[in-house]
């Protein structure tokens, strides 16, 4: 009888491992917005607060994040951050897609951060394509999360450029002087938001008026939507050189531009230099010397593997000795040519959406050894490299 009864016990927690290891190979789906990474994992859930939930680059970090949390041993999934960088709203997106099994944040909006760190101490956070000055900003009014500056579970974030807008400003201006041009415009999304923006905006003007190059009207700021046609029949703008666009101008700046160039309120020369990306067909054809844009600078889409292997280090103890929780610029791709444009689009996940073309393989970062190492493997990457 004893026998007996010990077979059935044993046959019945069989059949419960097999059903918890089924549940665990399914994909799990939440509310709150959210989407879940494939295959099951021993080591959790990584979770994703985007600034992004649609287009290539969305699309490219996403799948680059899954393969390597997939490698790495971990689900990965994604929240969408508040539309207005609300600290209310980010806090409630990470509630809302909150699962016990959640072990790391990457965070790319810095709205409410401390808040978030408050509310799960627990949990190590990272930034990603994010300068975060609501931690590291000097001025008190932005850095409203400064304390997070101290707190051991914040590891740091991965910009997305240039941290000082001053070095935005910089870079700009040297392309726009090297092209001989002798007016342009200048657009950029609010400072309240993006306060670094603020900076390269009104340095950029600086730079540009010192040199002899008109601004006609000086620097705008747009709140998140496309600039109007109106835009350019204030006087002076109607026979730009060029847009500078610090503000995703290829969605926020370059339908309006190509607009007012049909409806004859714009020049047929007048170029758009900006960032951001879209794999539309006919934007791709556009970009180069011949197209209307001239220069675009883009994030490389490896950088979220930057913080995803800062959160599996400290999640598993094994920090890099000379870790030290920082911030630090990110590399750009320049495209400012139809052969870069064509190399991105054709050799790197940004076009073709596809793990294996990313320049930053898990084997690499498996072989770094040290901190150092890891922010110059992240820094080496260029469009150059790929050519």
């Amino acid at each position: 009888m004893k026998k007996n009864v010990l077979k059935k016990v044993l046959a019945l927690v069989f059949v419960l491992a097999l059903a918890v290891g089924t549940l665990a190979g399914c994909e799990k789906k939440t509310d709150g917005g959210s989407t879940d990474g494939g295959s099951a994992a021993n080591g959790g859930t990584i979770m994703w607060l985007s600034n992004l939930s649609s287009g290539p680059q969305y699309e490219a970090q996403k799948a680059y994040a899954e393969y390597l949390c997939d490698q790495m041993g971990y689900d990965f999934k994604v929240v969408y951050g508040d539309s207005q960088n609300d600290p209310d709203g980010n806090l409630q997106a990470v509630k809302n897609g909150m699962t016990s099994d959640v072990v790391g944040l990457i965070l790319s909006q810095d709205g409410g951060v401390a808040n978030i760190m408050e509310e799960y101490p627990d949990l190590w956070v990272v930034g990603h394509n994010s300068d975060f000055n609501s931690i590291y900003s000097d001025i008190p009014q932005v850095a409203t999360s400064a304390s997070v500056k101290d707190n051991e579970k914040w590891l740091g974030t991965l910009a997305d450029g240039h941290i000082d807008g001053n070095d935005t400003a910089q870079q700009m201006f040297d392309y726009i002087k090297a092209q001989g041009w002798k007016s342009v415009g200048i657009v950029s999304f609010p400072g309240f938001a993006y306060p670094n923006l603020q900076v390269a905006s009104a340095k950029l003007v600086e730079l540009c008026e010192a040199a002899g190059i008109q601004v006609p009207g000086g620097a705008v700021e747009i709140m998140f939507q496309p600039l109007e046609e109106s835009y350019f029949q204030e006087a002076g703008r109607g026979d730009l050189d060029a847009v500078v666009g610090l503000c995703a101008g290829t969605s926020f700046v370059y339908p309006t531009l190509l607009q007012a160039k049909a409806d004859g309120l714009c020049a047929e020369k007048t170029k758009l230099v900006t960032s951001g990306f879209d794999s539309d067909p006919s934007l791709i054809a556009d970009v180069g010397e011949n197209g209307t844009i001239a220069y675009l600078s883009i994030s490389p889409n490896e950088d979220i593997a930057y913080g995803l292997t800062l959160l599996d280090l400290a999640i598993k103890g094994e920090l890099y000795d000379d870790f030290v929780s920082e911030r630090i610029d990110a590399a750009e791709y320049v495209i400012d040519s139809a052969d870069d444009i064509n190399a991105v689009m054709e050799m790197t996940m940004m076009g073709t959406v596809d793990p294996e073309d990313a320049q930053i393989s898990y084997e690499d970062l498996q072989a770094i050894t040290s901190f150092a190492d890891l922010q110059a493997l992240f820094l080496g990457v260029s469009v150059d490299d790929i050519k």
